[in-house]
């Protein structure tokens, strides 16, 4: 008999100042009344560094275990409040984010030693650019130009406090789907740099 399987994804922790710009983007969005923007609550604020896809409950274990090997790696580090932006871009927003700045070689080290990780225990390597940020609303159809324009400039009115934070550890989040949006749940994290 096949295990269960869970939707997993490595994430880092903003503080929540943070995110409550990422949902405050996201809401502002979302009251322009344009249907299919959904805006992400604060609480599910996060900045992956690799989705893992359905996992079998039975792998939770090598998983964690190869998540806190590659934070082991990885001394802390400081991020801040970065830009805002869109998938695939400004002029057919798809996904509205707000990004990160700060120390970028450090962190993209740690995705890559992630990805070295998670390749180790049988997981593909993501070959999309790494683009850190934290989402703030998702569409589910592309706009009209025109809506495209309205959306940027409500998210772009929307003017983020300017944050500095540090990452110091990794969580391993599990993501339920549901009808009114995704709900996450903390499986276990790991502290940078306990090597």
């Amino acid at each position: 008999m096949t295990a269960p399987s869970v939707r997993l994804f490595a994430a880092a922790e903003p503080p929540d100042a943070f995110r409550e710009d990422a949902a405050r983007i996201g809401a502002a969005a979302s009251a322009l009344g344009i249907r299919g923007v959904r805006p992400v609550r604060a609480e599910n604020a996060h900045l992956t560094l690799k989705f893992l896809g359905e996992v079998g409950a039975d792998r939770i274990a090598d998983v964690l275990a190869a998540m806190r090997l590659a934070a082991a790696r990885a001394a802390p580090f400081r991020l801040r409040t970065g830009q805002l932006g869109a998938f695939p871009n400004a002029d057919a927003p798809r996904v509205l984010w707000l990004g990160v700045d700060g120390d970028l070689a450090a962190l993209r080290r740690l995705r890559d030693d992630l990805e070295d990780a998670f390749a180790a225990i049988g997981f593909p390597r993501d070959r999309r650019a790494f683009s850190p940020h934290v989402t703030a609303a998702r569409l589910r159809a592309r706009p009209s130009p025109a809506d495209a324009k309205r959306l940027m400039s409500a998210a772009a009115a929307v003017r983020p406090t300017p944050i500095e934070f540090a990452v110091e550890r990794l969580n391993l989040m599990r993501s339920d789907r549901r009808p009114g949006g995704s709900v996450y749940a903390r499986l276990g994290e790991a502290a940078l740099g306990r090597g």
